[in-house]
């Protein structure tokens, strides 16, 4: 059976998507609109133990680099 010239399985696909595009649409709206609640722009803060972006310039993100082999 098709609905909109689409077969059944495409045409669930299609409807999940509108409907969370729609969703997403109510979220901007009511959320950052409504609320004036702004998008945040800058880059989240570090987690406790992180080095902030700039703090050690020489610092690996993924440790010393010694392995055991």
């Amino acid at each position: 059976m098709s609905v909109f010239g689409l077969p059944a399985g495409m045409t669930w696909v299609f409807i999940a998507t509108v409907v969370a595009g729609s969703l997403g649409a109510v979220h901007y709206l009511v959320w950052h609109v409504v609320l004036a609640n702004p998008v945040e722009e800058r880059p989240p803060l570090p987690l406790p133990g992180e080095v902030a972006a700039g703090g050690d310039e020489g610092a690996s993100p993924h440790g010393s680099g010694d392995r055991d082999v």
